[in-house]
């Protein structure tokens, strides 16, 4: 009898797929996902539940019930974070980390905060660091650590959108009242816009939505259109397109990723290089695993208002929705094989993050992932194994796997777990078969329990445990009961506990009749 059980194995890896039939699904794909929430793709196999998102910083001092306008991250200037909200009174909006608490600078000149729902922020260094700040309704400004300095020149905009050096010229663009220009400095000194001086205003004719300086050259992304700027002063400065058959929907989208620019656009995730050397066809999009997820959410929720941030050390971007039911997307690079090829991208949903803005950066040899939320706080992400004291709620759940046969009924005798937990983990296991019928009989859902957490070399004594390296065994089995023609199976986690990472399963069965 024992002869005629067969094994299954399924390695993790693939992430979410939600555009594929499920013949192909559970066939080619086992190890991809039918449903991954809050699961990353790690980059050298399996799927680790994410870490999770602290106060670190408090309420940022503002208006009661305003959310986070800005939040930035620079190192070179005071503790290296900084945010923006509504003022309760007056005009001081602007304020830093000081290490322990917010200090609030005065500002020269006289900002208003009406009709003001986004700041967004570069940092530049001509001699001395510096921030700069837009927001549509004011003049651009600076902050250089003391003080706060809005851009007064009679022949700067009056109110940009958005900014970005290049070539040693500070560029301005998306100012309501002349949407179509763009505007740059005289060289190093983002406070000239004289034309005497260096200075001057480019038509690009459309409106702007995002600058961005790569590999030396400026991006120019408008709704429908994405134009490029080269050169190095007014003198032989040259506009031409990329492309004229889409753009960029949201400013806070665009970021360098994977030695590229990634923007989200009309039918996804796009990569600049791409876009910029083969124009518009569909292959340059990224994201067409989960094509079908970004329909749904094209659909229901604003487009414009996504932000992305990436998170560099795991060679990951996150992409939220600024909406109640805190939406978002991770894209992660995956070693190919065993890490002896190239890459790919792989996806994973997110639930529970309510981010209104967000920014990420290093400060000394420090990553920072930073999100401000609608209610006022400012929260670092990947730290802790909870979101602000709540649960992180986790799923991933295989396609439906038929093994070589859809036709042929199994009976399944058990599940083996290959998962590397951080500490004392309980996953909840549970198994669907044909497609969730109501007419198949459905097995109990089971738990997994771990213990401990990795041993690292030369921190923990010898004998004084009996973990070493990681769980007792990474490998945990369950017997199980049922049959049908396919099997998916489904993990799920609740409750406030260190991280894990599902590597593979493996199924035991054996063959029925074909019916």
């Amino acid at each position: 009898m024992a002869d005629n059980i067969k094994t299954f194995p399924v390695p993790c890896q693939g992430g979410l797929r939600s555009n594929l039939d499920p013949l192909t699904h559970g066939g080619q794909l086992p190890g991809s996902a039918l449903r991954m929430i809050n699961y990353e793709p790690a980059l050298r196999g399996g799927y680790r539940r994410i870490d999770g998102y602290t106060n670190t910083y408090g309420t940022v001092p503002g208006a009661t019930g305003t959310a986070v306008l800005g939040v930035f991250v620079s190192s070179d200037i005071n503790s290296g974070i900084f945010a923006c909200r509504a003022p309760t009174t007056g005009n001081d909006y602007f304020h830093y980390w000081n290490g322990s608490s917010w200090t609030t600078p005065s500002t020269t000149g006289t900002p208003t905060m009406t009709g003001v729902t986004r700041v967004r922020s570069n940092d530049f260094n001509w001699g001395s660091p510096k921030l700069i700040m837009t927001d549509s309704i004011n003049p651009a400004a600076t902050w250089d650590g003391t003080t706060y300095t809005q851009i007064t020149h009679a022949q700067a905009p009056n109110s940009p959108t958005v900014s970005e050096n290049f070539a040693n010229h500070m560029f301005l663009a998306a100012d309501p009242s002349a949407p179509h220009n763009l505007y740059f400095s005289a060289p190093m000194d983002e406070t000239d816009f004289s034309p005497s001086a260096g200075a001057g205003v480019i038509n690009l004719g459309f409106k702007a939505v995002q600058l961005k300086s790569f590999r030396n050259i400026l991006y120019i992304f408008g709704n429908n259109q994405i134009k490029r700027l080269t050169g190095s002063s007014a003198a032989d400065f040259r506009l031409d397109s990329v492309t004229t058959n889409l753009g960029c929907l949201a400013a806070d989208s665009v970021i360098e990723f994977n030695a590229d620019l990634l923007f989200l656009s009309p039918d996804g995730i796009r990569p600049i290089s791409a876009t910029d050397r083969i124009g518009d066809i569909e292959i340059a999009t990224v994201s067409k695993p989960i094509q079908t997820l970004f329909d749904q959410f094209s659909a229901t929720e604003d487009m414009t208002d996504v932000t992305i941030l990436p998170v560099r050390r795991k060679s990951q971007f996150r992409l939220f929705f600024p909406d109640k039911e805190s939406l978002g997307i991770i894209g992660a690079l995956r070693l190919s094989g065993l890490g002896e090829g190239g890459v790919s991208f792989e996806f994973s949903q997110l639930i529970g993050i309510d981010v209104y803005c967000g920014s990420s950066g290093y400060i000394g040899d420090e990553e920072f992932v930073l999100h401000g939320d609608s209610a006022g706080k400012v929260f670092r992400q990947e730290s802790g194994n909870d979101f602000d004291g709540e649960a992180v709620f986790s799923l991933f759940q295989t396609p439906y796997l038929y093994m070589d046969d859809p036709l042929v009924r199994k009976t399944f005798f058990g599940v083996t777990t290959y998962m590397l937990s951080e500490g004392p983990v309980q996953v909840n296991a549970g198994i669907e078969f044909d497609y969730g019928d109501t007419d198949v009989e459905v097995a109990s859902n089971y738990t997994i329990d771990t213990t401990g957490s990795a041993a690292y070399y030369r921190s923990a004594v010898y004998d004084t445990t009996d973990i070493y390296d990681g769980n007792p065994s990474p490998v945990k089995k369950l017997s199980i009961t049922g049959s049908g023609n396919s099997v998916a199976v489904r993990y799920v986690t609740t409750a406030i506990q260190p991280s894990h990472t599902i590597q593979a399963l493996a199924l035991e069965y054996g063959l029925a009749d074909r019916r």
